[in-house]
């Protein structure tokens, strides 16, 4: 099988992957509309748990986030036709009493997951992989907070290789996660471990982390990151930064941080404050690159020995997924 060229010819094997979609905190009483891959999907709160579904009424076409809910059901806004949970049509007001309800009036139907704050979705019915560990999330020492969700327009995986990129941080972030004194990102190994990549490396004192600190990376595959900043003294910032790839060139970013210290309130603004403004230093300077999706042939663009080490595994890494590739060195100086 050929080597894809860009990031949308993966987008049928990806739909095998888990992706967020949503803060859970953002799905409440009502229908709340999403988009994953291309696809307009409707979350909603149903009995017990959360339930997905195409967004389109079967009967018109309506979406269905425009709706409302109602006990356990999904009632579609423009002619009342209700759904259970389970995606199957359980009454049409405008039928007569008795009369039995089409065969067809049934949903399509996605598997959905609350983990970690987050809203996961996969659009298969065979997900190759579970949805990414994250740990401390549930480990009592840690206090999880959520940045506000960034909406981008940029790819999913342009976004993704932004977020590991470490020799941007002197420039893009001079004063808040490096100095241009010191510009050299540190030589490190990278391990491919079935659907992650795993890395680590000693980062410098910068005025965000002003103490030595080890930053310990697991990429997973399509596009989350688990990130732990570990000092010396014990404490740990364990970051999940997730993607989820609405459409070719638009992208939700979700980033949720857990830390095992304590930090007063102001001090936690403060940090929302810098990780927003960080975010929005990134989002700019994404947006421009071109094409807006990630080239997956590494001929297309100039790679570095050294700095460009993981964004060179990486995209070796997404073109794995779905087709057979020739593994060969072509990173250059």
């Amino acid at each position: 099988m050929s080597r894809p060229a860009l990031e949308h010819e993966l987008w049928p094997a990806l739909r095998r992957y888990w992706h967020p979609v949503a803060y859970t905190a953002a799905v409440g009483a009502g229908p709340v509309a999403v988009q994953l891959l291309g696809e307009r999907l409707v979350v909603a709160r149903l009995g017990t748990g959360l339930a997905c579904f195409r967004d389109l009424c079967v009967h018109r076409a309506t979406a269905l986030s425009l709706g409302r809910i109602e006990g356990h059901e999904l009632v579609c806004a423009y002619h009342g036709w209700r759904y259970g949970a389970d995606g199957g049509c359980v009454h049409i007001p405008a039928l007569p009493a008795g009369r039995a309800i089409p065969a067809g009036a049934r949903l399509q139907r996605f598997a959905c997951e609350e983990r970690y704050g987050l809203v996961w979705v996969c659009l298969a019915a065979d997900p190759v992989v579970a949805i990414p560990e994250y740990a401390e999330f549930s480990d009592p020492a840690y206090r999880a907070v959520f940045v506000p969700a960034q909406q981008w327009r940029a790819s999913a995986a342009r976004a993704t290789e932004n977020s590991v990129d470490a020799a941007h941080f002197p420039w893009l972030h001079e004063g808040i996660l490096g100095s241009r004194d010191h510009p050299e990102v540190p030589v490190f190994e990278i391990e491919q471990v079935g659907e992650e990549l795993r890395y680590r490396f000693t980062d410098l004192p910068n005025p965000m982390h002003p103490v030595a600190h080890e930053r310990v990376y697991r990429l997973h595959r399509p596009f989350s990151i688990h990130q732990r900043k570990e000092r010396a003294d014990g404490q740990v910032e364990a970051v999940l930064i997730a993607a989820c790839p609405r459409a070719a060139e638009e992208t939700t970013v979700f980033l949720v941080i857990c830390r095992n210290f304590h930090l007063t309130e102001a001090e936690l603004a403060e940090r929302m404050a810098t990780d927003i403004l960080i975010l929005e230093q990134d989002r700019p300077v994404v947006e421009s690159q071109r094409p807006a999706e990630l080239p997956l042939d590494l001929a297309a663009e100039l790679h570095l020995r050294g700095p460009d080490a993981v964004a060179v595994a990486y995209r070796r890494f997404m073109a794995e997924v779905g087709v057979d590739i020739d593994a060969g060195p072509v990173a250059v100086e």
